[in-house]
This record gives C-alpha cells, sequence and structure tokens, in this order.
C-alpha cells in the first residue's frame, strides 16, 4: 500500500482514506477523537443528561410532598382542632356493622386544616380498652370555624361490649395545599 491518502483498517484490513474516523466497511470507530463515537457520546453526552435528569427528579420529589401539605404543618398547631361534640352510632352496612361517630369540630388558628385523622378508642363498662382505630374524615375546616365530621370504624369486639369512646385528633393537612 503505497497510497500516502489511504491506511488499513486494523479491523477488517480494507484500506480506507486516513482520515476516515469511522471504517465504511466493518463500521468500526478508529478514532476516540470524535463525539460520534459511541463510548464518547455516552459519556459526553447521555451520562449527564441522566444524571442531570436523575437529581432533577430527586429534587422534584422532595418538593412535591410540600405541595400536597405545604407548611405550616398541623405538628406546629397541635390543639388547634378541638371536638365539641361528638356522639357514637351503629349501623348495618352491606359490608357488615359498623361504628360511626359523628360530631363537630372547631378550628381555633388561622390556618384551614383538611383530611383530618382520628383516633378512636372504645371502653367497656369497667373502663378497660376494647378497641382502638384511627378514622379518615375528608373535609375542610375553614379558619375560626366549625365543620361536622362522620368516621366510620369496624368493630373487633360484640357490640354489647362498647359501652364508650374517646376521640381526638391525630393529625390533619394544611388545606393550602394542591391535593
Amino acid at each position: 500500500m503505497s497510497d500516502p491518502e489511504k491506511k488499513i483498517c486494523p479491523f477488517c484490513a480494507e484500506a480506507i482514506s486516513v482520515r476516515a474516523k469511522l471504517c465504511p466497511r466493518c463500521r468500526q470507530w478508529l478514532t476516540w477523537r470524535s463525539f460520534r463515537h459511541p463510548v464518547v457520546y455516552f459519556l459526553f453526552h447521555v451520562l449527564p443528561v441522566t444524571v442531570l435528569w436523575g437529581v432533577l427528579m430527586i429534587v422534584a420529589f422532595s418538593k412535591l410532598s410540600q405541595l400536597g401539605n405545604p407548611k405550616p404543618y398541623y405538628s406546629q398547631f397541635p390543639n388547634s382542632l378541638k371536638i365539641l361534640q361528638s356522639r357514637m352510632n351503629w349501623a348495618q352496612t352491606q359490608n357488615g356493622l359498623r361504628i360511626y361517630i359523628a360530631g363537630v369540630l372547631t378550628n381555633t388558628c388561622p390556618v384551614p386544616w383538611k383530611d383530618v385523622e382520628f383516633d378512636c378508642r372504645f371502653f367497656d363498662s369497667q373502663g378497660v380498652m376494647l378497641d382502638a382505630d384511627t378514622g379518615q374524615s375528608y373535609l375542610t375546616v375553614p379558619p375560626y370555624d366549625d365543620s361536622a365530621f362522620r368516621v366510620a370504624i369496624i368493630p373487633s369486639a360484640p357490640t354489647n361490649e362498647y359501652t364508650s369512646f374517646k376521640i381526638s385528633v391525630g393529625s390533619a393537612r394544611n388545606a393550602a395545599g394542591w391535593f
């Protein structure tokens, strides 16, 4: 091979141009200095974009929880929701017997609360706790206002053993959240 414009491809032994970065016969890359080389393209284009996308997704997911429950949190106002009155009722539903606790909830702070979770405890005639459960009420309690609530609980003991109950607010979310 005496032509100064030609060289031999180290992969297929074909005579190719000296300036060739890719062998036209075997399609092997002949130089690492090309941004079109698959490994170089991956290291300088695909990998950084993937890492950047991953970092952005981690940041977005951490901020997403703040969109659903922005500050201030209910833990900063632990006694702002108070139960004014409540009553326990029994009802037979399609899915079996249920305990319904209905009542009135008042908000004593400037923050509107939603998705209130109640802690319910049930006692027998001697004051021994029979059952405990949490109930969710999907309501919004405006600032300095009242709202009615109802919580459904599946009983675990016979109905004649339930004589009293105690209900308290466990948690709530800031109603200013997007969802």
